[in-house]
């Protein structure tokens, strides 16, 4: 039955087309997957159609319009390539559930709260004390350098150059290479974790994980998480139930990092518009149009940008006499 699914076969064909490009496709081919489970549930063994799409857009009941208009768009993008191979395929529309990418407003840190959640991280279960160690630097990692959680707990031992101070970052998003420098305190911080889990973990070698967790394990991204999960709670003193907004993210120390870089070079004078090149390169983005995104309105750069605004055509806009 599987063999004489045209939507299975085409689906497949699509998925291992995009990968050739060097597109991962992890959530997306898990989408399409579980739309030709669905068409071989219902025996549809013919093209995809609007109505089918629709169908399995809005299958359940329980989902928002936000996952129905991201399942919507998924099928969209695979039925564009399905019809230029296929003149049965019709290309469903997007927009019927409304918009599928909407962007979560981030919670910015100060540095208070995030000392306070490396402080807080000596708390955790730790047997061996290695958990409660590895969340404080890795925290710290992240407020210094703004590189993604993913990188981070994928980093092995080489690839932290203490000599020539930076992190080489590999086959990261993108499929892309760099190396992100650290400030001399940071470099001292990673160097007298590494010395601590040599003495604590002896067959520790070059190739192992830099970040590991208790007993050696690595320190995955769920790891993390959970960790950070825990330690939350220190940052919303009425409660999670209570609190006022999305609670913060692992991932929001990112945005935070972009929108303090920002706020240095506006204090010191910079010129921001030609800066925000090296940003975007050192945070490891194609485009500065991606590194925008990771910018929030805070009080301080709205402070700034309005003095600045005022500064420059405050004059014109007196009211004559």
């Amino acid at each position: 039955m599987l063999a004489d699914n045209k939507i299975t076969k085409q689906i497949e064909a699509y998925i291992e087309y995009k990968q050739s490009l060097g597109y991962k496709l992890k959530i997306e081919s898990q989408e399409l997957r579980r739309f030709t489970k669905y068409t071989r549930e219902i025996e549809h063994s013919g093209s995809i159609t609007v109505d089918l799409a629709m169908q399995w857009a809005s299958l359940d009941g329980s989902l928002s319009r936000w996952y129905m208009a991201r399942r919507l768009e998924t099928l969209h993008t695979f039925a564009k390539y399905a019809a230029s191979i296929d003149p049965q395929a019709q290309v469903p529309q997007t927009g019927v559930f409304g918009k599928c990418h909407g962007r979560v407003t981030p919670y910015i840190y100060t540095e208070e709260e995030i000392l306070r959640l490396m402080k807080e991280s000596a708390n955790l279960f730790s047997p061996d004390g290695i958990r409660c160690l590895t969340v404080s630097i890795a925290l710290g990692l992240l407020w210094s350098t703004g590189i993604r959680v993913s990188e981070l707990v994928n980093l092995k031992v080489k690839d932290v150059n203490f000599r020539e101070r930076h992190l080489y970052i590999k086959n990261t998003k993108f499929h892309k290479d760099r190396l992100v420098p650290m400030h001399q305190t940071v470099l001292e911080q990673l160097k007298n974790y590494n010395l601590k889990l040599k003495d604590k973990l002896p067959g520790r070698s070059e190739d192992h994980f830099f970040f590991v967790t208790s007993y050696g394990r690595q320190f995955n991204l769920r790891a993390f998480e959970y960790a950070f999960q825990q330690l939350r709670p220190c940052l919303m003193p009425v409660g999670e139930s209570n609190w006022y907004r999305r609670p913060p993210r692992l991932y929001d120390v990112r945005h935070s990092f972009a929108c303090r870089t920002i706020l240095k070079w506006l204090e010191s004078g910079e010129d921001v518009n030609q800066k925000i090149y090296l940003l975007s390169v050192y945070m490891g983005h194609v485009k500065p149009a991606d590194t925008y995104w990771y910018l929030t309105s805070t009080p301080e750069l709205l402070s700034l940008a309005s003095g600045k605004f005022e500064i420059r055509y405050g004059k014109e806009l007196q009211p004559d006499e």
